[in-house]
């Protein structure tokens, strides 16, 4: 198989059905989880923002890369996630970086969940301070590490993901807080790529989950000397858009705008993604019964895999993650329902993963019951064989 696979080739916006090299898949793989990605209006606010503004400023944004729908998306983010402002720029990928880059010189060692995302890791090294790793999802071992290796009043950095992308686990944040607070000066980062949205009472993500202390996030606050929060996402997953983004207070906003390479040298992002991205905070901000319809169907495919007498547990992250006994079982599994219509991905190989992989379910709001129950009742037939 080639890198150029056409059988692979997406050629319809991703949704509850999606055409992939040439055939319609009713679609459980990525990274859609509101639906938004074909959303009529967050295109036509796209196409009508290519229009009016090119498709760019060509220019950085400290100089006059700032366009209408880039200030826009910024105020829409900040208004969603209760903050003063935001930052926008290329990509989530890069948010650990941005944020990384942005607390330089107040922490002197990093402390990485040692399943994290690849731009985890990416930013622990563009750090340029030691890096140890501790085990996944295990506050017990992050405290180990920080009794070992935080002596002389070092300040520990500790950065994971906030929902793991492919296992879809949630990461225990409140006990990597709690193993932070005999530390002065120390912080807890978050990549919170695949919870901001998704996850949480109101979808600001897996702090909000864990009931740790949001007015602080991403301030210049700590309070009490409690470790500092931060946290980046991205607008390509459940905003149905694209680009990274960090909200804060805007003291912390506004130094990081000024320090930060990717605002002041790269070029500004093109409106029409701006344009959507503002668009997709206008609806969910809108519309909460869009979350909603997504927890329903987070429980029901849950409900119904687990009544198969699989090993799922009752989360209501729209990541499902099967390991089954074997590589080949697992790779079985997609092709058979492949040959029914129904789409979902064996990851061979992922940050989050061991070495057999796992098959990743991803579930939307736009997923009907009809259409869950197809999956379940394709997942069973394919297993009783």
């Amino acid at each position: 198989m080639t890198h150029n696979d056409p059988s692979k080739v997406m050629q319809s916006a991703p949704g509850a059905y999606t055409i992939i090299g040439g055939r319609q898949y009713l679609y459980f793989v990525g990274t859609g989880y509101l639906g938004l990605h074909g959303h009529p209006e967050v295109l036509r606010a796209a196409c009508e923002a290519t229009e009016k503004y090119g498709m760019g400023s060509a220019t950085s944004r400290r100089g006059f890369g700032n366009t209408p729908p880039t200030l826009d998306v910024e105020a829409r983010a900040a208004e969603f996630f209760g903050k003063d402002d935001a930052m926008y720029f290329m990509t989530g990928y890069l948010g650990n970086s941005v944020l990384v880059q942005g607390l330089a010189g107040t922490f002197d060692l990093v402390a990485v969940d040692e399943s994290s995302h690849y731009s985890v890791m990416d930013a622990a090294v563009l750090s340029q301070r030691p890096i140890v790793k501790f085990a996944n999802r295990n506050p017990e071992s992050l405290a180990a590490v920080l009794a070992e290796h935080c002596t002389d009043g070092k300040r520990p950095l500790v950065i994971t993901d906030g929902v793991f992308p492919v296992r879809g686990i949630i990461a225990p944040v409140d006990g990597y807080y709690r193993a932070l607070k005999p530390y002065a000066g120390s912080a807890l980062m978050v990549d919170d790529a695949h919870a901001l949205g998704a996850v949480g009472p109101t979808g600001r993500g897996s702090l909000e989950h864990a009931g740790l202390p949001w007015e602080t996030v991403n301030t210049n606050v700590q309070p009490d000397g409690a470790p500092r929060l931060f946290v980046s996402g991205t607008l390509s997953k459940a905003f149905g858009a694209y680009g990274g983004i960090v909200p804060g207070s805007a003291d912390f906003i506004d130094a990081l705008k000024a320090d930060s390479p990717y605002y002041r040298a790269a070029s500004a992002l093109p409106p029409a993604n701006a344009a959507a991205s503002a668009k997709a905070f206008e609806l969910v901000r809108d519309h909460p019964e869009m979350l909603q319809r997504l927890r329903d169907n987070v429980k029901l495919l849950r409900d119904g895999l687990r009544g198969l007498g699989l090993d799922v547990d009752d989360s209501l992250v729209p990541i499902i993650c099967l390991v089954l006994d074997t590589v080949e079982r697992m790779k079985q599994v997609q092709a058979e329902l492949m040959e029914q219509g129904i789409l979902i991905a064996y990851n061979p190989k992922y940050s989050d993963l061991g070495p057999k992989g796992g098959i990743r379910i991803a579930v939307f709001a736009t997923h009907t019951k009809e259409m869950i129950q197809r999956l379940i009742d394709g997942v069973a037939k394919v297993l009783a064989v």
